[in-house]
Order: structure tokens, then sequence, then C-alpha cells
């Protein structure tokens, strides 16, 4: 038996990589237990999938409290191998699992780039789990950076079903009245300042100031506040916002970026970069800007441009690069889906975690 826990409510990489990891266990005949909080995105989403859930109230003020009851479980289901995602399941776990009677496996996987700031959570990467699971190059290093040895741990790199984005159809030209000549830049992921959403609106607002044919999509998760602070930076400039759509939540990012020309994904820090996977899988060309691990997967001049961070003047040169340029954009984008289906298809994280689990004869 296998569990997972998982503190974030919300929905973004970290979550459809665990999602992804709990149905391919599934495949290879695994039984697995999810251990989430009540109403979460991941406690819908693995019930649909007929995956075995626990909800457990879990934050930062409460989590002292949910160990016993953590322990038990990995004691009660005979648990021998646990993983946790986030920072409060981290400690949850890393406590619990250390007390359990039956010592199961404990491994964190990490998702992102936070800095490890103090000496306690460096010596739980260290000493409290038996290994870190990293999805990019970016994060090995840096776990390499601050003292995990390097026989902890283990490549898991994150994954997309490039077949899903190959056969899913768009809809949002149809959905929101794209004129069908229109070239279309979107981004799509949680629309906060870390994800580079301002800087989106900066460069998006210089084109239409310039150019007509032109849909720019917002696409993702946004809080009326920054909604409402970019709609201002449009109409101050007396921008027509009926060419700058917002797509709110959506279950299926193929949906959407698949209908995308171009796709800026400008956020600040990434662990790997999940929507990037699903724009190469929908065969888009890509802006990034230059710092790992965005440019481990957009190579420069080959499937996108790197630029440099926070250069809106660049940023703005390079998109209307592939504004005025079809062939280049269709070049990009055949790299990007070749790059996927090598590197990232969904397949090759099933064969890493067969090989995971045939290493610690777990699921025999």
């Amino acid at each position: 038996m296998i569990l997972h826990i998982e503190t974030l409510k919300s929905w973004g990489g970290e979550q459809n990589k665990l999602l992804n990891e709990l149905i391919i266990l599934k495949e290879i005949g695994c039984k697995t237990i999810l251990i989430c909080n009540p109403n979460s995105e991941i406690s819908k989403r693995a019930k649909e999938k007929n995956i075995r859930v626990i909800e457990l109230e879990m934050n930062k003020k409460n989590y002292l409290k949910t160990i016993p009851y953590v322990k038990k479980i990995l004691e009660k289901e005979k648990i021998k191998l646990a993983i946790s995602h986030a920072s409060t399941d981290s400690w949850i776990l890393a406590i619990a699992g250390n007390l359990a009677r039956n010592k199961p496996l404990l491994f964190r996987e990490r998702h992102n780039l936070f800095p490890v700031k103090n000496w306690l959570s460096r010596i739980q990467h260290k000493k409290l789990f038996d290994g870190i699971f990293y999805i990019s190059d970016a994060v090995k290093d840096y776990m390499l950076s601050i003292g995990v040895s390097e026989s902890k741990l283990h490549k898991l790199f994150d994954a997309v079903d490039v077949e899903h984005f190959i056969k899913t159809k768009a809809t949002i030209k149809e959905k929101f009245n794209i004129p069908r000549n229109d070239i279309v830049i979107g981004t799509f992921t949680s629309l906060t300042k870390s994800k580079g959403v301002y800087e989106f609106a900066e460069v998006s607002k210089n084109l239409l100031k310039e150019k007509s044919n032109l849909t720019i999509v917002f696409g993702g998760n946004y809080t009326q506040d920054v909604k409402n602070e970019i709609d201002k930076i449009f109409l101050e400039e007396k921008i027509d916002i009926s060419k700058v759509i917002w797509t709110g939540f959506q279950k299926d990012a193929a949906t959407i970026i698949k209908d995308f020309d171009i796709f800026l994904f400008l956020s600040h820090s990434e662990g790997l970069g999940t929507v990037i996977l699903e724009a190469m899988a929908s065969s888009l060309p890509i802006i990034v800007y230059d710092k790992r691990p965005m440019n481990d997967l957009v190579i420069n001049n080959k499937n996108g441009f790197c630029i440099e961070y926070l250069n809106i003047k660049q940023l703005l040169q390079k998109t209307k690069e592939l504004i005025d340029n079809k062939s280049l954009r269709e070049k990009f984008g055949k790299e990007s889906l070749k790059i996927v289906k090598n590197e990232y298809d969904y397949p090759i994280l099933k064969k890493s975690l067969k090989e995971l689990l045939e290493k610690y004869e777990i699921c025999k």
C-alpha cells in the first residue's frame, strides 16, 4: 500500500503531477490512499478516478494535532511507501512516519525551487526522509546545494499525456467568438504577480496598440482584484478590452491552449512548469524568462525564446517576431512537440515509477 499526502487545496502543476502518479500506480496494480484537505480540487479529481481518498483538515495551525491520526493510518493500512508533496504535509508525514511502528519508507517530492531557509527544514530534507524525488534537474541541483546526499535523490520528472493533447479539440475560439484570422497570444497559469501576469499585461497592451488582428487570453484562475488592476492598465491606454479574454479556472488545459498561436509563460520561479509541457504538447512556440528550469524546457531559438528576466522591451520584440513570422511559429511548435514526446511523455513517468517500485520491492 502506498500513501500520498497533500495539503494544498488549489490546482496547479504539483497537484496535476500527483494525480498522474496516483493514476499510474492504479494502472500498474498498486493500492493507494490519498490524504488531502476536504473540498480540495485534488480530492474531487482523485475521487472521479476512483482513487481512495481520506479527507483530513490540515493547515499550519493544526498540523501537530494531525500527526497522531496520520501515524494511525500508516500503521493500520500497513503503508510501505509514503510520499509528501507540500510544506505542511511534509512535516506531518516526517514526524508521523518516523514514529510509526511499521516504519514505512518516507519520501518527499520537491515540486518547486522555493528556498529552504532554516536549519530545521534542512534537517527534515537531509535526515527525516529516506529519499527526495526531484521533478527537474534544477530541483536536484538545489537539493544538492543545501546538503542533501545525492544517494537520497531520485529522478521523477514531470510528464504530460501528449496523446491527449494531440487528440483534444480546443474550444475557446468558438466559446469566446474569437475572429478566425486573429493571432491568439495567451498565458495559462494561476494569474498572480509571481506568475508574471503583470508583465504579460504590459506586453499585451503594447501589442494591441499596434496590431488589430490579435486576441489576448489570460487563462486560468484569477482574483477580481487582479483582473480589475489589469483592466485598468488597458483602459487607461484606451485599449479595446473586448480583445482581452479571461477564461477563469479550466479543468482541461488542452481545450484552452491548443487555440493559442503563441504561448507566454513568465513565471518568476518554478520547479519545472507543467504548463510549459502542456504548451509543448500543443505544438506551440513558447517565450519564457531565461531562468532554470524554464530554460531547460524552452531552448532559445529552438522551440521558443528565452528572454532576460523582467526585460519587457525584449519580451515585446520577441513576441512581435513570432507574430510576424508564421513559419518560425510552426518550426518552434514542431520542435516543442518533438522534445515533449521524447523526454516528458506520460509513458516515461510510468516507466520511472515502475523502476522505483521494483527497486524498493513495493507492490510485489
